[in-house]
């Protein structure tokens, strides 16, 4: 395939928008049998475990309809939660599950665009020192982007939350509003611009620094903003659109959960499976602006 998407040596160049959304999404379907074969085994232990999930947690949804209905008292907040630890549990242990696939999808997918590298078996790389370097650029990137969001809204209640008998938060509460908001726009942008480590690592790029991806990609925040909205969001819209088309809140008082169950289950598999044209952005979007010369 063909990663060069811009003049050479033009690495601090404008992203060519329109163009990387276009390889992102060609070639997601092009090598469309690469992505079954990097994500089968994610989805076939995901969707049964989402099923079972999902299934506990609307059929208690649905228990507590038909107990309104018939006018039976609803349990109590400490009655509710010694019912459902399991289901907590196992709800908890299919995001977790369904978010560790979206990892091992993403650097698999990351290494085929960038390096041509044919997929492996299906979770194969759960064990690489690649895939791990990928979850701490993650984490690393979180930790950045959430410290001043942290201090800002702690700030708002270490100082403007009433002591007892005290009035309500007065007009120096809600100028803080506005700081809290412009601090999460400028924490946002910050992981827009820090996007490019994920694959950097995903395919063994340790030498690129947070300094030096910073200043390749000023400029660009919206661009990357639009290309991660088109090939990730737009997507995904879509099928919440679809889902809530088929989802009527009737059929929790009809007990028709099972279309329920299997909506939110089909949902899980659809995500992981166009995971990878948002992953192709950021895939191409790295070759730009640090490999491509």
């Amino acid at each position: 395939m063909s990663l060069s998407i811009g003049p050479q040596g033009a690495a601090q160049a404008k992203l060519p928008l329109w163009d990387t959304i276009s390889l992102s999404y060609s070639t997601y379907f092009r090598y469309f049998p690469d992505v079954l074969r990097i994500s089968w085994l994610w989805l076939a232990v995901a969707a049964p475990l989402t099923g079972i999930a999902n299934w506990g947690r609307f059929s208690l949804m649905a228990g507590l309809i038909a107990d309104m209905k018939r006018g039976i008292p609803l349990p109590t907040s400490a009655q509710l939660a010694s019912g459902t630890v399991e289901m907590t549990v196992l709800g908890s242990a299919a995001g977790l599950l369904s978010l560790f696939a979206g990892v091992s999808i993403a650097v698999a997918w990351h290494r085929h665009i960038i390096l041509g590298e044919d997929p492996g078996f299906s979770g194969s790389n759960v064990a690489t020192k690649d895939l791990w370097r990928y979850v701490g650029v993650g984490l690393a990137i979180c930790l950045i982007v959430m410290l001043p969001l942290l201090v800002v809204v702690g700030t708002r209640f270490l100082l403007f939350t009433p002591v007892a008998g005290g009035g309500p938060p007065g007009f120096g509460a809600l100028i803080l509003i506005p700081v809290i908001f412009f601090v999460f726009l400028l924490a946002f942008a910050v992981m827009l611009r820090l996007s490019p480590l994920l694959p950097a690592r995903a395919v063994g790029d340790l030498g690129l620094t947070f300094k030096e991806t910073w200043q390749r990609t000023r400029g660009n925040t919206w661009r990357i903003f639009w290309g991660i909205a088109a090939c990730t969001i737009l997507p995904i819209l879509a099928a919440q659109i679809v889902l809530l088309g088929f989802i009527n809140p009737a059929m929790f008082a009809d007990g028709f959960i099972g279309p329920m169950v299997a909506a939110s289950t089909i949902f899980t598999v659809y995500y992981l499976l166009v995971l990878p044209i948002g992953i192709g952005f950021l895939s191409y979007s790295y070759w730009h602006f640090f490999r491509q010369a």
